[in-house]
């Protein structure tokens, strides 16, 4: 994926370095937190998460950073989570330090890079949306991901075929949910995404409806429907995902309204 903004200026390591340092261990030993996992770390420092684990293994070799197993709010299992150590916090607070006193411009006024980052505006966040002559553009990446993004597409196509039995089962919506910690999707798009797949399955159950009734009106022109004609219908509505007592309702509601 290409480097947004200005976090090229730093290696991956260095990026992993600055994030881990505004996300430090937990005092509870069981909880970790998204942006700790190798997918919220991937996602922050902007590269692909397939190329994260050697960058890792490296600073742990170098006593920068320690992992331990911990659960994760929205991640059915327990993740890898990643923390600075002792060290890796001294190496990571030069770099904070020295991004805080750099001049940049914010809508037409200049103010230092410390003043806009912080609690509410990482480190590497902001970098990210930094131009090449400092000016801080929030909207810098607005629409890069949208529908034609790879993650939001998979994402989309996989609650498709979770929903492609009309049931969307616990299990399945903890593996949704897993998924889109994974492919680091944010809230709002996973949002967005169920909401139009919701919307498609209404329009779908409508067409699945009409296909029924046309067969229904087809069978019913003598005024009669045979044992053979409804178990063909009985079969039409269970291969067009519709439920059984459903599918009675709907037969019963058209006779009535045509006998």
């Amino acid at each position: 994926m290409a480097t947004p903004g200005k976090l090229g200026e730093f290696t991956v390591e260095q990026r992993v370095l600055i994030h881990l340092f505004e996300h430090p261990k937990n005092r509870s030993q069981w909880d970790g937190k998204r942006e700790q996992t190798q997918a919220g770390i991937s996602c922050a420092v902007g590269i692909a998460r397939k190329h994260l684990p050697r960058t890792l293994k490296s600073l742990m070799s170098q006593d920068l950073v320690e992992v331990e197993t911990r659960h994760v709010a929205g991640s059915k299992q327990r993740c890898r989570v990643y923390f600075l150590t002792p060290v890796g916090v001294g190496a990571a607070e030069p770099m904070r330090v020295n991004l805080a006193t750099t001049e940049i411009s914010v809508d037409g006024s200049t103010t230092t890079f410390g003043n806009l980052a912080g609690h509410e505006l990482p480190y590497l966040h902001v970098l990210s949306h930094l131009s090449s002559d400092n000016f801080y553009d929030p909207n810098m990446h607005d629409g890069e991901m949208d529908e034609d993004s790879p993650c939001i597409d998979l994402y989309r196509k996989v609650l498709h075929r979770a929903w492609n039995d009309g049931i969307l089962t616990a299990d399945e919506r903890g593996m949704l949910d897993d998924i889109s910690l994974h492919l680091c999707l944010e809230p709002d798009d996973v949002e967005k995404v169920e909401s139009e797949v919701s919307s498609q399955r209404i329009n779908s159950d409508d067409q699945q409806r009409h296909t029924f009734i046309e067969v229904l009106e087809v069978a019913w022109q003598d005024g009669f429907i045979s044992d053979d004609e409804q178990e063909m219908l009985d079969t039409l509505a269970k291969s067009l995902g519709i439920d059984a007592e459903h599918a009675a309702q709907v037969q019963l509601e058209w006779i009535i309204r045509h006998s």
